[in-house]
């Protein structure tokens, strides 16, 4: 995917997560990103990096996309 927006991420978080783990999960720091959570990466329109490390923690956690 090349043109990400904040939508399909957003919609993908609805799809496989319950509403309060998707929060988490765009809350919580990311390493790679000196601590940015998804959130802070999508406002500095980031959607890619913030969408790759959506579909590395849904890997993680053997949540099919």
């Amino acid at each position: 995917m090349e043109n990400i927006s904040k939508y399909d991420i957003l919609n993908l978080l609805s799809k496989k997560m319950p509403f309060f783990q998707a929060t988490q999960w765009l809350k919580g720091g990311i390493e790679k990103y000196n601590g940015k959570s998804p959130s802070e990466l999508m406002k500095e329109n980031k959607n890619k990096e913030a969408y790759e490390e959506l579909q590395k923690y849904l890997d993680k956690k053997n949540i099919k996309t």
